[in-house]
């Protein structure tokens, strides 16, 4: 999902974990890096979780196995 947010600067990220310090400053790092997605959209979860139908139908809609 694109948010059409333009970035100006770099944002600033405070962490305790050595690890999530060593990748943010590693830039071979960033296109390895997880993103975030919501529960209700993970079209994964219809392979992997019990769902009501409309659950099934919009993964199904969005991983392009059904006729919009």
């Amino acid at each position: 999902m694109e948010l059409s947010y333009s970035v100006k600067s770099p944002s600033d990220m405070w962490v305790d974990n050595q690890s999530a310090i060593q990748v943010a400053k590693n830039p071979e790092h960033h296109v390895l890096m997880p993103r975030y997605l919501p529960t209700e959209d993970n079209a994964a979860n219809m392979l992997t979780k019990a769902l009501v139908k409309p659950k099934v139908e919009k993964f199904h809609q969005m991983m392009g196995l059904v006729k919009k």
